[in-house]
């Protein structure tokens, strides 16, 4: 009898043991569906809101700079990309399913197997709806705001004159400043990449005064740990928006460092638009009291205008004429042209220095990158790259009070 007696009650205790995890696994499921749906609510929500300018502007202008701040804050410090080695993580959490996926008609019986495949499925969900929470607060609502407007212009359309005056002014800036640049005893650029740092960041917060939410918090701009791929897929930096973190391709050449990190600042700061980017990129490099930063930004926005002023030429007065006129105009020095060929030469040994594993897949990404450029492109259309050009002529139209004269 005592022996029964106890067997029965080890069986009570097990069976009640069992029901307290039943009840307990019951409470967590209810606790994970909850969140979920509270998630989905709120991105479904937010989405809905981000189809108004009015709404996106407030929320760039209040909220948004508290939570870039605040995680650049966190991320900062760190020296290598956490959001790189979270899309690590991603690719080898996909990798698993597909790995579930292949045992799963042999392992299906197996309660354990079952069960394991429930808390991926489940993993896996919370982590893309979070993903995509994440991403509508840091990057799709800024993105809809209202384009940035340049302060006190107007909307007009500019003639190859006004254009060429624009050109023929930042060519005359980039000579001037490459006299004025710290260089060595053989004539070469010297370039201090703290103090680069130090007066862009300087600038970026001095345009405040025309743009505030660049009065922001900077973080610094970390290697991209995989610059091969960005360096194939002719990519100079990006901006994480789970992680705000502004990092650059360390192939890139140093005479495009300070614009690069200036451009990727303002996407940390809310202009997503890369046209946007590019112009405050332009204003707080030629705006510097560092004739590099200087040198840097009029050097980068000279190729943008300049293909524009060719096109506009050759539309207007044909090829023959184009290069008549053109040769009539100032072009740069043959100092600024040693500069950009010695500053790709040190990048191009910068790069073969390091050793490349996946180097086999150098043509792929490229391929791979030209549809990314044109697919942009069309979603971009004039917010892209190239839209700075008509910033630019509208930001000179109205500090010189007109471009019909140079200046």
């Amino acid at each position: 009898m005592t022996r029964l007696g106890s067997r029965k009650a080890s069986q009570d205790a097990l069976t009640k043991e069992d029901e307290d995890l039943k009840k307990n696994e019951g409470k967590k499921g209810k606790v994970y569906w909850k969140i979920m749906a509270v998630v989905a609510v709120l991105s479904i929500a937010l989405n809905v809101l981000a189809c108004f300018h009015g709404f996106c502007d407030w929320y760039k202008l209040t909220i948004y700079g508290l939570i870039s701040d605040a995680l650049g804050m966190i991320t900062g410090w760190i020296p290598v990309a956490i959001g790189e080695l979270m899309a690590y993580v991603g690719v080898l959490g996909l990798l698993m399913g597909v790995i579930l996926l292949v045992l799963f008609p042999f392992l299906r019986k197996r309660a354990g197997f079952r069960k394991g495949i429930a808390v991926y499925g489940k993993s896996l969900f919370m982590t893309l709806l979070m993903v995509f929470f994440i991403y509508t607060l840091n990057w799709i609502i800024p993105f809809r705001a209202t384009i940035l407007q340049v302060k006190d212009a107007t909307e007009r359309k500019y003639s190859v004159l006004e254009l060429q005056n624009v050109r023929n002014h930042v060519v005359n800036q980039i000579n001037d400043c490459a006299k004025q640049v710290p260089r060595d005893e053989n004539g070469s650029v010297i370039y201090d990449k703290k103090a680069i740092v130090k007066a862009v960041y300087a600038s970026m917060k001095a345009q405040a005064k025309d743009y505030p939410i660049l009065s922001g918090y900077y973080p610094p701009m970390k290697d991209a740990l995989y610059s091969d791929f960005l360096d194939w897929m002719n990519i100079g930096g990006y901006t994480y928006p789970y992680t705000m973190e502004v990092t650059w391709n360390k192939y890139c050449n140093d005479l495009y460092y300070p614009f690069l990190l200036a451009h990727e600042s303002s996407h940390h700061q809310g202009y997503y638009q890369e046209n946007e980017a590019n112009f405050i990129a332009f204003l707080a490099c030629t705006q510097s009291e560092d004739p590099l930063v200087r040198y840097a930004g009029y050097y980068e926005i000279y190729y943008y205008i300049e293909g524009e002023y060719k096109a506009a030429l050759y539309n207007e007065l044909g090829r023959d004429k184009m290069k008549e006129i053109l040769k009539q105009q100032p072009n740069l020095s043959a100092q600024v042209i040693q500069d950009r060929n010695e500053a790709l030469k040190v990048s191009r040994e910068r790069y073969e220095a390091d050793s490349h594993p996946a180097e086999s897949l150098k043509e792929t990404s490229a391929k791979v990158a030209d549809v990314g450029w044109s697919t942009q492109g069309d979603l971009l259309q004039e917010n892209g790259y190239d839209g700075v050009i008509k910033m630019v002529l509208q930001y000179y139209d109205v500090k010189e009070g007109g471009l019909e004269s140079p200046f």
